[in-house]
C-alpha cells in the first residue's frame, strides 16, 4: 500500500513540475518576442542603419539590373533556381549520401553531425590532434549559424575571419546582418573606426602574411 501511494506521489511530481516547465517556457517565449519587437523598432528607427541598408540595396539592385535586363528571363531564372531547391530538398538524404561517396573517393574524410555542438566537437578534436591555436576561416554561413567561433575561443583557439565583411563584423564583435553581405549594416564611417582600433590578432596576421610570401 505505501509503495502504491509513493508511486503516485511521484507521478503527480513529475505531472507537476512538467506542468511548470511548460508555463517557464511559455513566459520564456512571450520575453523573447517582446525583446525581438523591442530590438525591431529601435533597428527601424535607426537612421544610419536605414541608410546603410537603403544604399546597400539601391546598389544590389542596380548591379542585378545591369546584369538581367529581361524582367521576363530573370524570373523564368527565379523559377527554374527554386525548382533545383526545392527538388534537392525532397531528395536531400541520397544527394548528401552521393556527396560523401564522391567525396570519399577523391580521399576526402567526411564527418556527420546531428547536433551543432556535435559539429563544433568534431572540428574541435580536429584542430586539437593538429595542434592548432589558430584558425583562419572561409566565409561560412554555417559556422556562423553553430557558433564555431564561440566554441573554438572558449577552448583557447583563436579564429581570424579572412573574408571582409565578416572580419569587420568580427571586429565589432557583432553577427552578419547578410547571407552574402556581412556588413551591409554598416556605413564607411563605423568601417573605418572599426579598422582604426588596434586588435590583437594584428601582429599574427602580419605575420603570416610574411610567411607566404
Amino acid at each position: 500500500m505505501s509503495q502504491k501511494i509513493a508511486s503516485d506521489s511521484m507521478h503527480i511530481n513529475i505531472e507537476q513540475l512538467q506542468q511548470e516547465l511548460n508555463v517557464e517556457q511559455r513566459e520564456f517565449n512571450e520575453l523573447q518576442q517582446r525583446h525581438f519587437k523591442v530590438r525591431a523598432k529601435m533597428a527601424l528607427e535607426n537612421e544610419a542603419l536605414r541608410k546603410s541598408f537603403r544604399g546597400a540595396s539601391d546598389f544590389l539592385m542596380g548591379k542585378r539590373k545591369a546584369v538581367f535586363p529581361d524582367e521576363g528571363a530573370l524570373s523564368a531564372l527565379r523559377d527554374r533556381g527554386e525548382a533545383i531547391r526545392q527538388h534537392s530538398l525532397a531528395h536531400l538524404p541520397e544527394l548528401l549520401e552521393r556527396l560523401e561517396k564522391n567525396l570519399t573517393a577523391n580521399g576526402i574524410q567526411v564527418h556527420w553531425a546531428e547536433t551543432a555542438d556535435e559539429a563544433c566537437t568534431i572540428i574541435h578534436d580536429i584542430l586539437t590532434a593538429n595542434n592548432a591555436r589558430t584558425v583562419v576561416k572561409g566565409k561560412s554561413m554555417v559556422t556562423e549559424e553553430i557558433e564555431l567561433n564561440h566554441f573554438l575561443e572558449a577552448r583557447g583557439i583563436e579564429c581570424l575571419e579572412s573574408d571582409m565583411g565578416e572580419y569587420l563584423v568580427q571586429l565589432a564583435g557583432e553577427t552578419p546582418s547578410h547571407i552574402i553581405m556581412p556588413a551591409i549594416h554598416k556605413n564607411k564611417a563605423q568601417i573605418a573606426r572599426a579598422n582604426a582600433r588596434p586588435c590583437p590578432d594584428q601582429r599574427w596576421f602580419a605575420g603570416a602574411l610574411y610567411r607566404r610570401r
